[in-house]
């Protein structure tokens, strides 16, 4: 294999170089570009100082948190109950809610409710005028779901406004004949109007299936891709092989002026032929579950009058009652498409001939599963044909769809992307959302359970770095079949992964509004993580909420770090799935993914780098594995590398589709033999082309390499299979790193979900290494809000190593604040061996050392005895001796257990020892759901105390936990281990702990189920827990094991 000595950068120290010319040439680029006077929020923003970073970070503005799907579940709200969710809202650290008035599906699983005001009635808009007041009352934001359910549609959509398909029936006919006869009319219902009548000659014999064109129901949109996971897009450009059975062009005849609507009067040449009649007809999708008065025909979105009436019709009356009640309302919104197919509309083949060029009449037979003129021919109409009805659904429903929004001074977030398989290229219909939206489901047993299938985000984050779009919204998590059986520590395994995709606005799904007259829970809808102000751990999920924000925060400053970004061609459809699908990059580097439009109008290159408009940048641009590329996109990439950029990729041999064909062929083929010189793919994979490099036959990892830009990120663990996902931001000073533990068991797959009473094991010691050299590191801690400079780095080749403890699916968040380096540990050893940089030690539940700087004085603790050896900085060493490093004192004294449902035992309970109340014998404290106090005593004396720091481990607890030390709080625990630092609040002597634990509504549910309706103490529509295998989803709950205190020395290392 040859590789031109010029490709690579051979001097490591270059890299450095690199990135400080880097930050200048971007600072620059804004300067060029200007700068905006006032801050556009739903714009990328590379200019955040640190303060504005930390200030955010500590009290995350209201952009920067979670949102809730809102469900007014069958449109039963009352205005009380609008009130009350939006103060717990704002309460628990929301920043706004979308109104998605809806029905339910499933009926058997969750009773339908009552059925309130119909959607956009008199009494319904009055509903909406008060959530809107209230609202704006409040400072939440508002979005609002244009319909009642989903599958844009409803009652005033006519069949003629609907969405449309194309189909055909068939008549063959022997000639010489003059024809009089009727045309059969093909299968289906509201048959709109003829498109073609067009005569085929028939070759003779039935033609067999290789001979004609594969996957032909997927190629011609009448067959959806699939319903969820990676979609088999290859198949799309797939064929047998051989030349088929084709059709030469003369032996298409169109006869439509021969047919008077009934009757086709033709005097038929010699031969067999066959007749087909084309006809417009609906699809018959409606809109999907809907309350009760909303059912109706999905609107056609192909045809922006479709939506233009329904903006008449419904879409005004919801701006204009919320102008009336406020200034909350920010957002309008469509949710995932789930309509299956769609390819045809009024005038499509006028409109078709526009876009490519030519008239698509003689090969209508195409569609038809019947090759016209050869198989290449066939297959590049299909790819125009598709690519039309991509581009339509795009431009006339999406695009039209924020222009409503945008005249009337509104943004939009709608699904536009999928994840449900539809007929579009999903990056083109998103790039017209303010805040690009997809969704992620929680790990199940019962739907979705696979991942590929479940975390439908990268897409969105893609399209948002590419358009200089700051917010990546997800809904979710979303689930089918778990009821009140998530709670949070269930959840942030996932939401750390999408989080690490790019996500940064979290759509909670679902918080549906339940009348207080309907009971505890309540109402529910039948899918969705269930988290309402009804829910049992409602006040205490605050905290994890907070979690969610400060992460939320940090991801929607500066600009996303990713060295490669790829084309992923010009078909239709087309898609971007899991972070994970990119296989060819290596660990440590990241990457979006672009369509046509992106590198054709926006892509500049300054010194070697790919520049999007926002300052968005990568160092190489991928092409998709494909022999045919866009002319006009070839010409565009030639000016590109001429100009310096790298690409990676197969040379192309062809053009996509027909326009200027045979032509654009002869211009492909011209400029990939300049571009890719002597490149064979084998012994030659470079070649040099002006200022830049196209690379072929090696990966786009060994690409980087060569460049010497290496990962971003890496890490060292005491485990082989340690799994930890990351994220890199930055800002003109700053780099921002959020890394997160992937796993939280030995022996495990984490992909599956698993219910375990015990406690997770995978703790992780780890040494991270950052591409950020010259910065000082800090640890930014998402859970407590805790932020602390870390004294323990060294830096080597460009990169920066930090050692970094992680508990089971724990994460933190790293800042590289741009300020001088003070002294700082560049190596520990104890008892002579090193044990950082090098990890000699095992991993364990807490570190295996901690040291903290504050004021620029160090201090820390060890978690092994022994004499410590430290290198500084500045070249010197000083050691010390730990003989006794920590405490462990078991809070053995007795526990009071008391219950605050009127469910529950009214006595208080003394325990000996702590075990879950899910255990003890008594039925109402078997099934008790809701809070319950455990409350002890314990006593420390000053030796305990001085210079100490107290942990207090909760040992297992099952869900969630609330501690107050002497009446004061001291934190909520809601994932492993559940331990907080209570040093601020102990004192000598006596000492009073109450640990407040809360499960969740399953165990009352079930407990109820025994009982009959008068007698129980809940209501609610879901019916999961009344069933034989009930008993199956008991839950363990309360606080087991043992409770400790952990008293730790703090070692001061500095004066």
């Amino acid at each position: 294999m040859k590789i031109n000595n010029k490709a690579a950068i051979t001097n490591p120290s270059k890299q450095m170089l690199f990135d400080s010319k880097f930050i200048i040439i971007l600072i620059t680029f804004f300067l060029i570009n200007g700068c905006k006077t006032e801050r556009d929020i739903y714009k990328t923003t590379f200019k955040t100082s640190y303060s504005e970073l930390l200030d955010d970070f500590k009290s995350p503005p209201n952009d920067a948190k979670i949102r809730a799907y809102w469900w007014w579940l069958n449109s039963n709200v009352t205005k009380d109950c609008i009130t009350k969710d939006l103060e717990a809202m704002k309460n628990n650290g929301y920043g706004g809610a979308m109104i998605f008035d809806a029905g339910s599906s499933a009926y058997d699983v969750a009773h339908k409710t009552e059925a309130g005001p119909a959607f956009l009635s008199k009494e319904w808009l009055e509903l909406f005028e008060h959530a809107v007041s209230e609202a704006d009352r409040l400072e939440l934001e508002l979005s609002i779901n244009v319909q009642s359910g989903w599958n844009p549609g409803g009652p005033s959509v006519t069949p003629e406004l609907a969405l449309k398909k194309i189909t055909w029936s068939e008549m063959t006919i022997n000639g010489p004949e003059a024809v009089n006869r009727e045309l059969p009319l093909p299968p289906g219902e509201n048959i709109l109007e003829d498109v073609k009548i067009i005569a085929v000659k028939q070759s003779g014999d039935t033609v067999p299936q290789s001979d004609r064109i594969k996957n032909i129901k997927l190629k011609t949109l009448e067959q959806r891709l699939g319903s969820a996971g990676i979609y088999p897009l290859h198949l799309l450009r797939e064929d047998f092989e051989g030349k088929g059975n084709p059709i030469n062009k003369s032996d298409i005849i169109d006869i439509t002026e021969y047919f008077d609507g009934e009757n086709l009067k033709w005097n038929a040449p010699d031969g067999t032929w066959s007749v087909l009649r084309f006809v417009m007809i609906n699809t018959g999708k409606g809109v999907s579950t809907a309350s009760d008065g909303w059912e109706g025909l999905a609107m056609d979105h192909l045809n922006k009058e479709a939506l233009l009436k329904y903006n008449q019709d419904v879409i005004s009356k919801l701006i204009q009652t919320a102008g009336k009640a406020g200034n909350s309302l920010k957002f309008i919104h469509t949710d995932s498409w789930e309509m299956g197919v769609a390819n045809w509309t009024d005038h499509f083949m006028q409109t078709f001939e526009k876009r490519n060029g030519y008239d698509m009449t003689p090969f209508l037979p195409v569609l038809t599963d019947r090759i016209v003129i050869n198989r290449e021919v066939s297959s590049r109409f299909l790819h125009d044909f598709r690519r039309t009805v991509a581009d339509l659904v795009a431009e006339e429903f999406y695009q039209t769809f924020r222009d409503i929004a945008h005249s009337n001074k509104l943004g939009t977030h709608p699904e536009s992307g999928g994840p449900h398989a539809a007929p579009i290229d999903a990056v083109q219909t998103m790039k017209f959302n303010d805040v690009p939206m997809g969704e992620f489901w929680i790990r199940s047993q019962t739907f979705f359970t696979k991942e590929d299938q479940r975390l439908s985000v990268k897409q969105s984050a893609s399209v948002a770095h590419i358009y200089g779009k700051r917010f990546v919204a997800a809904e979710g998590p979303t689930s089918i079949g778990p009821h009140w059986e998530r709670p949070p520590k269930d959840c942030k395994n996932d939401i750390d992964r999408i989080f690490c995709s790019g996500v940064n606005r979290i759509v909670w799904h679902t918080y549906t509004a339940s009348p207080d007259e309907y009971g505890e829970p309540g109402n529910e809808y039948f899918a969705g993580t269930h988290l309402n102000r009804h829910a049992t751990w409602w006040k205490e999920s605050k905290s994890f909420v907070e979690y969610m924000n400060r992460v939320s925060s940090v991801l929607s400053k500066g600009l996303f770090r990713a060295d490669a970004l790829y084309y992923y061609g010009d078909d239709a459809p087309n898609f971007i799935f899991l972070k994970e699908e990119v296989n060819d990059l290596g660990k440590g580097y990241d990457w979006d993914k672009c369509s046509f439009d992106v590198l054709m109008n926006d892509v500049k290159i300054k010194d070697g780098m790919i520049f999007l408009p926002d300052g968005m940048n990568y160092k190489i641009l991928v092409l998709p594995n494909a022999t045919s590329i866009k002319a006009e996109l070839l010409v565009k990439l030639q000016e590109l590398v001429e100009d310096g950029m790298i690409l990676v990729g197969p040379k192309p041999g062809k053009a996509t589709g027909l326009k200027n064909y045979p032509m654009s062929d002869k211009t492909v083929k011209l400029l990939a033999d300049k571009m890719w010189g002597d490149i064979d793919g084998k012994e030659i994979v470079v070649n040099n082309f002006g200022k830049g490099k196209v690379f072929w036959g090696i990966s786009p990892e060994k690409v980087l390499q060569l460049q010497n830009i290496p990962p971003d990120f890496g890490y060292e663990s005491v485990y082989p299979d340690t799994h930890l996902d990351y994220i890199h931001r930055y800002t003109p000073f700053e780099d921002i790193y959020f890394i997160a533990n992937r796993l939280s068991r030995h022996g495990i797959d984490h992909n599956e979900y698993h219910y375990f009473t015990d406690l997770p094991d995978r703790y992780e010691e780890t040494v991270c290494k950052f591409r950020v050299s010259g910065k000082v590191p800090e640890l930014w801690d998402p859970i407590t809000g805790n932020v602390q400079e870390i004294p323990v780095y060294y830096e080597k080749n460009g990169y920066t190593h930090v050692p970094l403890h992680f508990t089971p699916e724990g994460s933190k968040i790293i800042v590289f604040r741009k300020k001088k380096q003070d002294r700082h540990i560049t190596k520990i050893e104890r008892n002579g061996i090193e044990i950082f940089p090098e990890l000699s030690l095992s991993a364990s539940t807490s570190p295996n050392f901690k040291f903290q700087q504050e004021h620029k004085k160090i201090s820390g603790q060890v978690l092994h005895p022994g004499t410590y050896t430290l290198s500084w900085s500045d070249n010197e060493t000083s050691s010390f001796t730990e003989k006794s490093s920590y405490v462990e004192k078991i809070l053995d004294n007795p526990w009071e257990l008391s219950f605050n449902r009127e469910w529950a035992p009214k006595q208080k309970i003394v325990m000996d020892s702590l075990m879950f109340w899910s255990d003890l014998p008594d039925e109402l404290s078997k099934y008790y759901s809701g809070s319950a106090e455990y409350s002890s005593t314990f006593n420390l004396n000053e030796d305990n105390i001085k210079g100490k720091s107290i942990c207090l481990d909760l040992g297992n607890v099952q869900d969630i936990a609330s501690v107050s030390i002497n009446e004061k709080n001291a934190g909520v625990c809601w994932i492993a281990p559940f331990t907080v630092d209570i040093t601020p609040y102990i004192k000598e002597g006596n000492n009073k702990i109450v640990i407040t634990v809360t499960n969740s509504w399953v165990n009352r549910l079930i407990g109820d189920s025994y009982l009959s309706k008068e007698e129980r103490f809940t209501q609610t529509n879901i019916q999961k827990f009344e069933r034989d295998n009930k008993e199956t989803f008991f839950r363990k709950s309360g606080l087991g094991g043992t409770v400790k205190l952990i008293l730790t020395k703090n070692i001061a290392l500095t004066k």
